[in-house]
């Protein structure tokens, strides 16, 4: 019964991050905002946005916690990689007079925002490196690009990777055809800092240890049922 409520508690988690992420990006293009670096979710994210009664804000903070020094490998080539990589903060925390998005301290010069003094933050980072230089990007700035270049793209894979966070791995199909649509039009640009561009699903499960985790234990899941 515990083994159940809590993979009840990180099915939770992971549907309101998916949700906060999206929320976050349609702010930044929605305000015009940068996002260099604004979290994904917020406690007053949870409950104003998502209903959340205050068992479930404080269920939510302790999975996130409890990935704390968690990530997620996403890209692995000899000295290249990149990891998906979650962070927690508590402090100042800003939300437009709105109430319906919450930008980084960068973006609330230009627009009229409230400051939370003593708020939960989880931000979500795409960290990498390349013969031994480091990278980082707030995954919400990452997608508010994508959204602005391939909004059709970004919808798709905004659905198929909660397909696929509910174990559905034939809805997460459109997604990957989206993504490699990317990859080939981009191609070019992305070689500039991965030394192999995937350009097939083969070499993608090749060249991503965490798309390689995840299919397995879906695949493990339904053997089981």
């Amino acid at each position: 019964m515990c083994a159940r409520l809590r993979e009840a508690a990180v099915l939770e988690f992971v549907n309101a991050l998916l949700r906060g992420v999206d929320s976050q990006v349609r702010g930044c293009v929605k305000y015009g905002a940068r996002c260099r670096d604004p979290p994904a979710v917020t406690s007053t994210f949870l409950r104003n946005s998502l209903g959340f009664s205050e068992f479930r804000v404080k269920r939510f903070w302790r999975v996130a916690r409890s990935l704390t020094g968690y990530s997620l490998n996403v890209y692995r080539l000899r000295d290249a990689w990149f990891h998906l990589v979650p962070s927690v903060r508590r402090g100042a925390a800003y939300v437009v007079r709105e109430g319906d998005f919450f930008p980084d301290v960068f973006d609330c010069m230009s627009l009229e925002c409230v400051e939370y003094t003593n708020e939960n933050s989880l931000y979500l980072y795409l960290e990498g490196g390349l013969g031994g230089e480091a990278l980082r990007l707030n995954v919400v700035y990452v997608l508010r690009k994508l959204f602005m270049a391939r909004p059709t793209c970004y919808e798709t894979i905004v659905r198929a990777v909660e397909s696929v966070s509910k174990g559905d791995l034939a809805g997460g199909m459109s997604g990957l055809i989206c993504m490699f649509r990317i990859l080939r039009d981009y191609g070019n640009l992305l070689a500039d800092v991965i030394p192999v561009v995937p350009k097939s699903p083969s070499e993608l499960m090749l060249l991503s240890p965490a798309l390689r985790t995840i299919v397995a234990r879906i695949r493990g899941r339904r053997r089981g049922d």
